[in-house]
């Protein structure tokens, strides 16, 4: 675990976001399975976005407050603008389909707006979310709510990682062993 967060820092010094990013979204797969391994489908198979999101609300969501700030024991944002079930939509689309698209997390409508969501990944700056509001049509009662959350890059893999190198010091390692990724490297053998 601890090697993958050092290569996620090494790429983020060398500003190779991508590669920070998408080794950042591994982690909370790892963490997850070995935290909730009963998360599981009815056909027995690990439910992976139950055990992602989960893990990423209960151990990195402190990191997205929105004004409304911490639950009372500082451990959890109120009401995060970045959620489990958003990385690991994100994770999702960054991975198997290459893009950034999550463009729904949340209800399509309910009795009084519809809603559309843009999400946006961001390098040096800050992270921002909000609201906006268009006219209903002419034919309709209903606004539409835009929500709209913007992440740095850089914030969302230091966050992943930090809670992810919090998680680990407080596990025993021998429940990492299976999440190892082994090689030898020759280029460290000198010859003579």
């Amino acid at each position: 675990m601890l090697d993958k967060i050092n290569d996620i820092n090494v790429a983020l010094s060398n500003k190779s976001y991508l590669s920070a990013l998408a080794l950042s979204l591994t982690l909370p797969d790892i963490c997850g399975e070995i935290e909730y391994p009963h998360f599981k489908h009815k056909n027995g198979k690990r439910n992976v976005g139950k055990q992602f999101a989960t893990w990423f609300d209960n151990w990195a969501n402190q990191y997205f407050a929105d004004n409304t700030g911490w639950t009372k024991d500082y451990t959890k944002a109120k009401n995060p603008y970045f959620t489990g079930e958003m990385c690991y939509s994100l994770r999702c689309s960054f991975l198997h389909d290459g893009n950034s698209d999550i463009k729904n997390w949340g209800n399509k409508e309910d009795a009084d707006f519809y809603y559309s969501y843009e999400f946006e990944l961001a390098i040096g700056g800050a992270d921002s979310f909000g609201l906006s509001w268009t006219n209903p049509s002419s034919n309709d009662s209903k606004i539409m709510k835009t929500k709209t959350v913007r992440v740095n890059i850089d914030k969302l893999c230091e966050s992943i990682c930090l809670a992810a190198e919090n998680y680990y010091r407080e596990k025993d390692p021998s429940l990492f062993k299976d999440h190892k990724i082994n090689f030898i490297d020759f280029n460290s053998f000198k010859t003579r």
